[in-house]
């Protein structure tokens, strides 16, 4: 195609005009979102700062600055329950298979991600700061990215042997920074001269390389919520017109994404990051931070104002918005990259959403107003204690050591010219009328959070003077207002899980070896189905752990008798329905890994064979019976036979015996000489004759009866 010189710069003036009305957009819905999550914002930096301890402030004028920490109490015993919930288990997410043929798929699907998010990365502790940010501070923030970013590293060796050193030289990611090599002298001889020639060669070397790889992985973190911007506009976060992520980068970090380090370095500097006025809420959460970002001298930490927005554009000119992701540097908003975006990266978690909003309430706002009103009562019940323990004092003037009255000093005399002249105004301590008041308060806290002195298992005596049924109800509708918090946090964590989902099949290129239930497992997420359905494994229930535990006993008892009496291939309980019941026992026992005790899986139990009817167990009787009948006239002919073999022997003995004695007679009387040898050939030939005779008729008597 012939090069267009005009069409060139048509093309340029159209990308540039097309930049700028890009820029116009996002400073427009910028300065809209911040302008909407800075009021929000106060809200926030006020419900930290409750948290904390440190407000409310200057609401007295009287000595005490006592403050009540209702906000933190609630706050700290909702997050135990909560992360036992999602984390009481080793599948926080399942995947569920849309037929049969998707079982193994789907398992290994859920196996992997939750090892992804458990493993690869602090899934725990990055859940645990996005719940404790939703509850304080009405919105907690995930991130989810695929990480290809390039981390660079310098390591040393020493004694590297000559094949050692070829297999670095091999590895793609190392390069050699500096060698030095051990060199040995040998002598060898040219085979073509015979000459001996000294050469020398490497034995060793001394080697400092430098490690340079890409991650390749996914990324999970938690972002503070006044990082985020959201259009005041938005019902929620995934329908946003606008939303944007802005950070702090040093140049550093921003060249190991790819990009240019001069022109990042024209970007950085405390001149072009955010004012403090915008990071009230990240200075409440820090007080030690005074909200400055300086930067350091070297040129790779200065600091960089990197902003990635998500907004709905027409990219590609096809008169359809989608949404789209557009990066910029510094606060002119200079954009470094533009590329349309499929899933928005991050997820939302709040415990009260409002409806038709995108950000809704949090167990702070609720508690805010009882934390006040709870501090100003207890600052002026201590007020009026120590007004009560040290009493204001009247005095005559000049009778009086006036220093001697201010010091209140333990059996410190007072100097008076005459008795009388000190006399205490007493003020009486009215902390009993404002304890109603508290218990009021502490009740209301109580039916706003469900969080109670019962709940918790703190107040003996309320549970001691309660039936059964009255602290089951206690408990209930205490886990009841956590119940609900965890059923609002599990839909972000199942947006979250698939967001890991997404990113594993669309980026990850190549099959991974993993130990999953202590197998080595390949997985090839090239293969997965990225919109698979998948259930938040929510440990939620009106029942305790305890109850649980003591329903999942009897059904195991009925298990053990019914496999007992019916037998293993009884139609109401198979031996895997049996391991299962026994998995969540180990596992409510708060054992992960329950393989270590139990095999999960039961192999298949071959097929019984079927129950003979009567008629079979009739005709198996008759041939018994004839096979016994057999088997006594066999055992009777083989008597026979023995005694037909026996009599014979005898008979033939005896006669062996007249003819030697007839012969012996003979031979002394006439001198005549008999052949005893031949007439006993003649017996035992007949002897042979006689046996084979009566095994003949034994096999016939035989043959006959068992017939």
């Amino acid at each position: 195609m012939e090069y267009n010189k005009e069409q060139d710069a048509k093309d340029t003036v159209s990308q540039e005009a097309n930049e700028e009305e890009l820029q116009g957009i996002l400073k427009s819905e910028l300065d809209d979102a911040r302008d909407y999550i800075e009021q929000v914002g106060e809200d926030r930096a006020e419900a930290t700062e409750y948290y904390l301890g440190e407000a409310p402030n200057g609401q007295s004028s009287m000595q005490s600055e006592y403050v009540s920490t209702d906000v933190r109490d609630s706050v700290l015993f909702m997050l135990p329950s909560i992360m036992r919930t999602f984390f009481g288990t080793n599948k926080i997410v399942e995947f569920v298979p849309r037929n049969a043929e998707d079982i193994p798929l789907a398992t290994q699907q859920t196996d992997y991600i939750n090892y992804i998010i458990q493993q690869k990365n602090p899934g725990f502790k990055v859940m645990y700061d996005v719940f404790k940010d939703a509850l304080i501070r009405k919105t907690g923030f995930v991130k989810a990215y695929w990480d290809d970013s390039i981390s660079a590293s310098t390591h040393e060796y020493t004694d590297v042997s000559p094949e050692g050193y070829q297999a670095l030289m091999l590895d793609p990611d190392v390069e050699i920074v500096k060698e030095t090599a051990e060199m040995q002298s040998m002598t060898i001889i040219n085979p073509e001269t015979g000459e001996e020639i000294t050469q020398e060669s490497p034995v060793s070397y001394d080697l400092t390389i430098r490690r340079v790889k890409g991650k390749n992985q996914v990324c999970i973190e938690s972002i503070p919520p006044e990082e985020v911007l959201i259009s005041r506009y938005a019902r929620d976060l995934h329908s946003s017109p606008y939303v944007a992520h802005r950070m702090i980068k040093t140049v550093s970090d921003l060249v190991a994404m790819g990009y240019d380090r001069e022109e990042m370095e024209q970007y950085a500097g405390s001149g072009n990051l955010i004012d403090a006025e915008t990071f009230e809420e990240e200075e409440a959460r820090n007080p030690y931070s005074d909200g400055i970002f300086d930067a350091r001298n070297d040129s790779g930490q200065k600091n960089v104002l990197y902003v990635e927005h998500y907004l709905f554009y027409d990219l590609d000119g096809d008169g359809i918005d989608e949404r789209i992701r557009v990066c910029t540097v510094g606060n002119g908003l200079n954009i470094v990259n533009t590329a349309q975006w499929d899933d928005l990266p991050i997820t939302l978690f709040c415990p009260d959403p409002e409806p038709h909003t995108s950000i809704g309430s949090c167990p702070a706002d609720y508690l805010k107003p009882i934390q006040a009103a709870k501090s100003q009562i207890m600052r002026d019940t201590l007020d009026s204690l120590g007004h009560a323990i040290f009493p204001r004092m009247g005095v005559v003037e000049g009778q009086v050591n006036i220093d001697d009255v201010l010091n209140t000093d333990i059996g410190q005399p007072i100097r008076m010219r005459a008795p009388g002249m000190v006399q205490p105004f007493a003020v009486p301590f009215v902390g009993k009328e404002a304890f109603p008041v508290l218990s009021y308060l502490d009740e209301a806290k109580e039916n706003r959070t469900g969080v109670s002195k019962a709940s918790a298992g703190l107040n003996a005596d309320a549970l001691q003077s309660s039936s059964a049924s009255a602290v089951a109800a206690t408990m209930s509708g205490a886990q009841g207002r956590v119940e609900l918090i965890c059923r609002h946090f599990a839909d972000g964590m199942k947006d979250s899980f698939k967001l890991v989902n997404s990113l594993v099949v669309k980026h990850q290129d190549q099959a991974d070896m993993v130990r999953l239930n202590n197998e080595f497992v390949p997985i090839d997420p090239r293969y997965w189905d990225a919109d698979k359905d998948l259930v938040v494994n929510v440990a939620i229930s009106k029942t305790s752990d305890a109850e649980k535990q003591a329903v999942l006993l009897q059904v195991a008892s009925k298990q053990e008798q019914i496999l007992q009496q019916l037998g293993v291939n009884n139609p109401l309980v198979s031996l895997q329905q049996y391991s299962n019941t026994l998995s969540k026992l180990i596992e409510q026992a708060g054992f992960k890994d329950t393989k270590s005790f139990i095999n999960s899986e039961v192999p298949p139990i071959p097929p019984q064979q079927p129950q003979p009817t009567p008629q079979d167990m009739l005709a198996q009787a008759e041939m018994e019976k004839a096979k016994v009948a057999a088997q006594k006239a066999m055992i009777d002919s083989e008597t026979d036979r023995m005694k037909i073999i026996m009599d014979d022997d005898r008979n033939r003995d005896e006669a062996e015996a007249n003819i030697r004695l007839k012969a012996a007679e003979l031979n002394a009387k006439y001198g005549a000489q008999i052949n005893v040898a031949e007439i006993n050939a003649l017996m035992e030939r007949d002897r042979e004759t006689i046996r084979q005779i009566a095994k003949t008729n034994a096999q016939g008597l035989f043959t006959g009866n068992g017939g």
